[in-house]
């Protein structure tokens, strides 16, 4: 029965990401996200508020300053039938929010506020036309308003709440047709009605379009946020969990392996043996607890091999290792004792259970390629892994867990009297 335990590929992970190219010997594998990409790295969202809002600043300043510059003529063409006072005054003003308007898409803090006061004037100068009249205008012009509304329910729709603006754009309308209908607003009778309809249409179409893009946009901002905060949660959850596995394996390795040992150890060289084994446990202990991330350097595969063989050399039963080709590979600290680790627990398992001295025993540390593998083996008793239970930790934590949380690969194939195989692989394009 063969059992294989392989990392899980994460939802964030890109697709493109197993057939990357393999690094070159020697090369340190660059340290991936353990849950898949950074949902922020290399993303840059195609509508965010800021950009809405950004966007429309600019598109308001563009029309506010155009058509202020193409019906300016207009305007001043206007003013002889207008009072000497307040005709000007209200052109100026209203010019001169056009020009903050413009302003603002520089100075973008500023950018609601002129927007809201240019709204404002406009609907002053609308609502005070009849007061502003002193001659009757030509029957071929329109009150120069006219010319602006679409501007002034443009910076309503970006400058007010949807509720606010949505009034406004019904309002504008509404008075402009009354004007026109008035003797100082040309008694343009059905044809006012028709112009205030039409800048109905145009300006509850501009008022839509903010308001949908602005939700989207909200929409983004929230979906964004919500991803940052899910992975930060995986991140603590993936540490957590790795931590744990850690200090699982230690605690079966080292603390509970040597206590048994001791418990069986009759022999002075078995006493020996257990007192070693309680050293190097409290030196695991000690090392687990001062350990920074980042400060081993990198092992070689010929290292890895050498401290596997040390590690199964003073087993109480004899484990031969097997001769393989070993490159120039160097893989990550973290990686090289999980699965020197995993090495020697799949060995004091054979040493424990697979039989006496008359078991061959084997390891083999080999680099095929760009991967490392690791081969622990044995032609005893053999087991029938679905038949563990669930509380023993010796393969699942101390093997299975151990090399999975590094990237790695775990197969275990046991049968009971056909011994044992454990092979562990690990691959830098796995962890991507």
């Amino acid at each position: 029965m063969a059992t294989t335990a392989r990392p899980a590929r994460s939802a964030g992970a890109p697709a493109g990401a197993a057939g990357a190219a393999r690094p070159a010997d020697g090369a340190i594998p660059a340290e991936p996200a353990p849950f898949g990409a950074d949902p922020l790295r290399g993303v840059r969202p195609t509508i965010t508020q800021a950009s809405v809002e950004r966007l429309f600043a600019i598109l308001i300043a563009i029309a506010a300053v155009a058509y202020g510059a193409v019906y300016a003529p207009q305007v001043v063409g206007q003013l002889p039938y207008l009072d000497p006072v307040w005709g000007p005054v209200a052109a100026v003003a209203l010019g001169a929010s056009f020009v903050a308007v413009g302003v603002s898409a520089f100075a973008q803090r500023w950018a609601q506020v002129a927007q809201i006061v240019c709204a404002l004037l406009l609907l002053v100068v609308l609502v005070t036309w009849p007061l502003t009249v002193r001659e009757d205008i030509p029957d071929d012009q329109y009150p120069w308003p006219w010319w602006f509304l679409t501007v002034g329910s443009t910076a309503a729709a970006m400058g007010f709440a949807p509720w606010r603006a949505t009034v406004y754009t019904a309002l504008v309308p509404a008075v402009y047709a009354v004007v026109r209908l008035t003797p100082a607003g040309g008694d343009a009778g059905a044809s006012a009605v028709l112009q205030g309809v039409y800048t109905a249409i145009l300006s509850g179409a501009v008022l839509v379009i903010a308001v949908l893009l602005r939700r989207a946009a909200a929409s983004v901002d929230t979906a964004q946020a919500t991803a940052v905060r899910r992975y930060s949660l995986a991140i603590r959850e993936h540490a957590t969990e790795v931590e744990r596995v850690q200090v699982d394996a230690i605690v079966h390795d080292s603390v509970l392996t040597t206590l048994l040992s001791a418990a069986r150890a009759e022999t002075p060289e078995a006493k020996a043996l257990a007192a070693r084994m309680a050293r190097n446990a409290i030196d695991h202990l000690g090392a687990a607890a001062a350990d920074l991330p980042g400060e081993a350097p990198p092992v070689t595969v010929h290292d890895l091999r050498g401290r596997i063989t040390a590690a199964v050399g003073a087993l109480a039963a004899p484990v031969h290792l097997r001769d393989a080709p070993v490159g120039g590979m160097r893989l990550p600290a973290t990686v090289a004792d999980a699965l020197a680790s995993a090495a020697l627990q799949a060995s004091v398992n054979s040493v424990q259970h697979a039989g006496g001295p008359e078991v061959d025993r084997w390891v083999r540390v080999e680099q095929r390629g760009g991967a490392v593998h690791v081969e622990v083996g044995d032609d005893g008793a053999g087991f029938d892994l679905g038949a563990v239970p669930a509380a023993r930790l010796g393969v699942r934590r101390s093997i299975i867990e151990r090399v999975q949380a590094v990237g790695g690969t775990a197969v275990v194939a046991s049968n009971p009297g056909a011994g044992t195989r454990i092979r562990l692989e690990w691959h830098p394009e796995e962890r991507a």
